[in-house]
């Protein structure tokens, strides 16, 4: 039988990064997983961590070569997972707890299409930050309206049924998570909102690094997808976040 779930990791020189993770994913109570790591030709110690770890558990599958950079790694990690549900979770972000897994998928229906919940900005020793999530936390059956101004749901806090995930578009260098998460909104799948936090993600990522460019390709995508005024709305939404200091996380 496949796995439940596959977790995937995309990795590039984390060694520094990467035992977060791993020791996260070893310690769930829960382990119907198998875990996939596309790594991208490090040579700084990362490919020993991956083969030590995959020494201490079954369903553990890697590959490292070179790509074209984040997301066509991640398309990569997606044609090599077996599991009912994906869940991305790169080097340097955890699971929230040693149970986060086991309580996701007791509690989720069967028939969900899509199992999400909250996150916490961490750091580099996977310490949660005093900082608020960008926009209100979304109430009732997630739909792709809840996207008009940008992530609304963390990436890696979506834990999606693998026969709906698309791939992701590599026109879109920093923000292709966005355009995916709509694409996948627009097949109206059904949705289960945890109401917990599910993880830990660590700050500082590339988009953070190369905000402009990544403010450009998400107003690109927002008006692709919802038109000009999407683009205004997305304006008021930054204003407002700047104004109040952030929105308040789910407790």
């Amino acid at each position: 039988m496949p796995p439940k779930l596959s977790i995937l990791t995309v990795t590039y020189q984390a060694a520094q990064t990467l035992p977060l993770t791993l020791a996260s994913t070893q310690a769930q109570t829960w382990t119907d997983w198998e875990h996939v790591f596309v790594d991208g030709g490090s040579t700084d110690g990362t490919l020993d961590l991956i083969q030590a770890y995959a020494q201490t558990r079954p369903n553990v599958h890697w590959i490292s070569e070179p790509d074209q950079g984040l997301y066509d790694a991640m398309n990569k990690a997606l044609r090599l997972a077996k599991g009912e549900f994906v869940v991305f979770l790169n080097a340097g972000d955890s699971f929230w707890a040693a149970d986060t897994l086991e309580r996701l998928f007791t509690e989720a229906p069967a028939q969900a299409d899509v199992l999400y919940g909250d996150h916490r900005y961490v750091d580099a020793a996977g310490q949660p930050l005093p900082k608020r999530r960008a926009r209100p936390y979304p109430h009732g059956q997630l739909s792709v309206q809840h996207f008009r101004t940008g992530m609304a749901v963390c990436h890696q806090a979506l834990f999606v049924r693998r026969t709906l995930a698309p791939f992701y578009d590599l026109s879109y260098p920093l923000a292709a998570d966005l355009d995916w998460t709509i694409r996948l909104l627009r097949q109206n799948p059904l949705t289960y909102d945890s109401r917990a936090v599910l993880i830990r993600y660590l700050a500082g990522g590339v988009s953070a690094r190369r905000l402009r460019r990544y403010i450009a390709e998400r107003n690109r995508i927002l008006y692709q997808h919802f038109g000009a005024l999407a683009l205004l709305e997305s304006g008021w939404a930054v204003l407002q976040n700047a104004l109040r200091g952030g929105y308040p996380p789910l407790e």
